[in-house]
């Protein structure tokens, strides 16, 4: 995913939108399309996908609907590939 959006790192002023809303407003920061990397059909998270916030997985709480606070920290993990 780093290749596709060109950065390790993107900062977004996100208090109180989920991480939905959180993934759609770095697509449109970044320019670049990456959300099929992550989700489903069905948007919901593809099997081995792992987002975390604050190191905590999302899969543990609220899926896709947790809400993010200022100053929280957000990781991004697509489904590894190969065999």
């Amino acid at each position: 995913m780093r290749r596709r959006v060109r950065t390790d790192a993107v900062e977004i002023a996100g208090d109180g939108l989920t991480i939905m809303a959180l993934l759609r407003l770095a697509e449109e920061k970044t320019g670049q399309s990456f959300l099929d990397e992550l989700l489903d059909k069905d948007k919901g998270l593809l099997t081995g996908t792992i987002i975390l916030v604050n190191g905590e997985n999302i899969r543990l709480g609220q899926g896709l609907e947790t809400r993010v606070e200022a100053g929280d920290s957000v990781a991004l993990f697509s489904p590894a590939g190969g065999g």
